[in-house]
């Protein structure tokens, strides 16, 4: 799956207006509004899919991978 725009705004306005009622610990909602974003890209990271479709070589032996990657859809 592709990143979602829409979606990781959403959850970035969503941190904020839950905080915005905050009135006694600035620090403390800074905290809980940065840890909510961090959460919600990581989510959005871990939704792209990788297809590899070629250029790396595995020797029949064992041993390093090797070469270039030639191909490679990120969605």
């Amino acid at each position: 799956m592709a990143l979602n725009e829409v979606r990781l705004k959403n959850k970035i306005k969503a941190a904020f207006q839950a905080e915005q009622t905050e009135q006694l610990d600035h620090n403390a909602s800074l905290e809980r509004i940065s840890d909510k974003i961090a959460q919600a890209v990581i989510e959005e990271i871990k939704e792209l899919k990788i297809t590899y479709t070629s250029g790396l070589i595995a020797p029949s032996g064992g041993g390093p991978v090797t070469g270039n990657l030639n191909s490679v859809m990120i969605s």
